[in-house]
């Protein structure tokens, strides 16, 4: 996991639920994007053989790399935590709204998430094209109809997300 140092906060709170499964402390390092100097905090999990089952859910291994891709198992452990902490790592907020980034997938595996979000949570995100991305919109009627389930898993550092 790799985290801006502005997201301190939810970087800090991930780790210590998921230490134990750690291979050391945390990281400090830095990259430079746009000319500009950005500072992160990281951490790796230990190379285990029972998270196999969570990265062949989500990568599959093609001409000698792991590639990201969605399978419908992923219906199968689809919670509010996992999307509590995919609004906190990688959504945004946007009008009365979140917007989940889904840039690294394909339409039909954009179309099968709303499918589950459906499914599991009774929402109905809509799609909105952004450059070349794909990304799942969720309006302020379904933002409210998840809040009560989602906000117990959020840091306060990241509850202007669905406030």
């Amino acid at each position: 996991m790799k985290q801006s140092i502005i997201n301190f906060p939810y970087f800090w709170h991930v780790y210590n639920e998921l230490a134990y499964l750690t291979s050391g402390l945390p990281l400090l390092g830095n990259n430079i994007m746009r000319g500009k100097k950005f500072y992160n905090v990281s951490f790796q999990t230990r190379q285990l053989d029972s998270f196999n089952e969570i990265l062949n859910l989500l990568y599959i291994y093609k001409e000698g790399k792991y590639v990201k891709t969605l399978k419908p198992e992923l219906i199968l452990y689809m919670n509010y935590i996992v999307l509590a902490h995919w609004i906190q790592g990688d959504g945004g907020k946007r009008n009365e709204g979140i917007t989940l980034c889904t840039d690294s997938f394909s339409l039909q595996e954009v179309v099968l998430l709303i499918n589950i979000f459906n499914i599991k949570f009774n929402i109905s995100p809509t799609i909105h094209k952004e450059k070349n991305n794909f990304r799942i919109y969720i309006n302020k009627k379904d933002l409210m109809k998840i809040k009560p389930f989602i906000e117990p898993y959020f840091v306060n550092h990241f509850l202007y997300k669905i406030n």
